[in-house]
Order: structure tokens, then C-alpha cells, then sequence
């Protein structure tokens, strides 16, 4: 799986600058999810201040769907028309709209609006349920004006690691975008395994090569679709089937094994604590600090300082 940032300017959908110019909104697009070269999910950040906004004219038929996640309260009236029922109401924070594009439809808001958009492709979703041994999903749906508190936590960290720096730690980013994919596919479309799938962890080889990979390449900007090609899984497969193994994500164990380094080498060397980071796997000594202190309790140059102090 490839993840790319807000600076990527590809767009093949109704996402990003395509959504943001047709709803006359401001809109960055946070990421885009591939998989296997094919986009699986894309997520568009919408703002406007505006109080009076018409109708826009229909959205063009497109296999995919939008699902608005609204940030803040919106206190006039939003509303999508389509072919099916008119969907419509007062939007307020962490509720969910979702709409198939394939019913060409149209929108109106009215009020402030600040909102994340989640565009899925359903060929996305379909590949996502063969991988995993479940039926092809049918549609995705929610209930009107319902909450979703799983989703407004998703879409808090997704915020937050944009505005921080997705290049960071890539395997989180890849992590959190096939968690967004798996939510929607189970909870709004269902999905479930079929009758007599079961999961279990790595096999012990393929355990052994993803910690293998992982170690040699701390410095690198690895990938969870890296490291499941070496043991030949998917990467939804992988990241699932390490955690049942591991009983921790791919990302959390690159980050432990990166800090154990990190302690090895400010102990064994007299190295800047910024070149450390580096050749650690860290962006830079900023994002080290913040990492190393959350895990550890005590930052690198306190923690060094104690154990090297005579």
C-alpha cells in the first residue's frame, strides 16, 4: 500500500480540488490510499465561512462513494438530493453522511461548514472483501444524523499526523488508512468473513522475516506493503495477522525497535542526539524527542545524561 500527503496532486475522483471547486468550498486533499497502483481511499479536508450557498448541479455518475465526516456544527440546513430519498438535515460535530455517487447526486449547505471527506472507490471495497474472505459489499450505509465516535477518533489522528509530518512514520500512515478502509467496509457495509474463514497469526518464517526487514532498515522509510511482500501477504493480511502474532501493529514494533537503537548508540557513542534521530529512522530530532519521552517516560538528552553521568 502507497500513502501519499496533502502535496500530491494527483486526483482520479470526486475528491480534492474536483470536490472542493464543484461545492464552492476551500479543500486540501490529506492523503491518498493505493493499492496495488489502484486508489482505495482518499480523504479531502472542506472548509467554508459562507452563510448562503445554492444548489450545485449534479454530482457526474461515478463508481464510488462520499462519506461526510462534519467536524464542526453546521447550524443551518445541509442536504444531498439524489435519484433515491432526499437525505437532509442540521449536521452537527461527528455525524456522518453517506452517499453512493452513482445516484448522481446534487447538495446544498447552508451555515459555517468544516468537515472531512472520505472517497472509496467500491472496486476498493471489493478488493478489500476478496482479500479478506468476505462477501463483495453491497453498499455502505448510516444512519441518518447518527454519530460516529470511532470515526471522529480516526479522523482526530489523521488531523494531527497531517499537520505534524505523514512522512514521519509511514507505516502508522499506511496503518491508519487500512483502518479507515476496514471500518467502512465492516461497519457500514457489513462486511464479515465468510463461514469457516479463520485468521491466525504469521507463520513463524514469515514472523521472522518481517522483524528481519524491519531491523535492517530502521533508517528507511518503511512501508507496511514493504514488509508483507517479504512474507508474501497482503497488507491488510500482514498487518493483522503480525498484531495476532506480536500482539502490537507493525508501526509499534518498528517505533520500539527504533528507540531500543537509539538508547544503544547515545550509550556505545558520543553522537548529536539530531544525527542519532536520523539514523534511527527518525524525521529529525523534534519528532525523536516527542516519541522517545512518550515511550520512555524521560527525554533522549536526560536519559543519557543519568546513564553516562561519572
Amino acid at each position: 500500500m502507497h500513502v501519499t500527503g496533502q502535496f500530491d496532486h494527483a486526483n482520479d475522483g470526486f475528491f480534492g480540488k474536483r470536490l472542493s471547486q464543484h461545492l464552492g468550498m476551500e479543500g486540501d486533499c490529506l492523503l491518498q490510499v493505493r493499492r496495488h497502483e489502484k486508489l482505495a481511499l482518499a480523504a479531502t479536508h472542506l472548509t467554508c465561512q459562507s452563510f448562503l450557498r445554492g444548489r450545485t448541479a449534479p454530482i457526474p455518475s461515478e463508481p464510488a462513494y462520499s462519506i461526510l465526516h462534519q467536524l464542526g456544527d453546521l447550524d443551518r440546513h445541509a442536504c444531498w438530493l439524489t435519484g433515491r430519498p432526499r437525505y437532509s438535515g442540521s449536521f452537527g460535530a461527528g455525524t456522518v453522511s453517506v452517499i453512493d455517487l452513482m445516484d448522481n447526486p446534487q447538495c446544498e449547505f447552508r451555515g459555517p461548514f468544516d468537515a472531512i471527506q472520505y472517497y472509496v472507490p467500491h472496486q476498493a471495497l471489493d478488493e478489500f472483501a476478496y482479500e479478506n474472505g468476505a462477501k463483495p459489499v453491497s453498499t455502505l450505509a448510516w444512519k441518518r444524523d447518527a454519530r460516529d465516535p470511532f470515526l471522529s477518533t480516526l479522523s482526530s489522528v489523521l488531523l494531527t499526523a497531517i499537520e505534524q509530518d505523514p512522512s514521519t512514520n509511514q507505516l502508522f500512515v499506511d496503518h491508519l488508512g487500512l483502518s479507515l478502509l476496514a471500518h467502512f467496509a465492516q461497519t457500514y457495509g457489513g462486511m464479515r468473513r465468510r463461514n469457516g474463514t479463520a485468521e491466525g497469526g504469521l507463520a513463524p518464517w514469515q514472523e521472522r522475516r518481517a522483524k528481519e526487514i524491519m531491523r535492517a532498515r530502521l533508517s528507511s522509510n518503511l512501508t507496511i506493503a514493504d514488509v508483507a511482500a517479504e512474507c508474501k501477504l497482503t497488507p491488510s493480511h500482514f498487518a493483522r495477522s503480525f498484531r495476532r502474532s506480536t500482539g502490537v501493529a507493525p508501526h509499534q514494533y518498528l517505533s520500539q525497535l527504533r528507540i531500543e537503537e537509539a538508547k544503544r548508540m547515545m550509550l556505545t557513542t558520543k553522537l548529536p542526539l539530531a544525527d542519532i534521530a536520523l539514523i534511527c529512522g527518525f524525521a529529525d530530532q523534534s519528532y525523536f524527542t516527542r516519541v522517545f519521552s512518550r515511550s520512555v517516560g524521560a527525554s533522549p538528552g536526560a536519559w543519557r545524561r543519568d546513564r553516562t553521568a561519572s
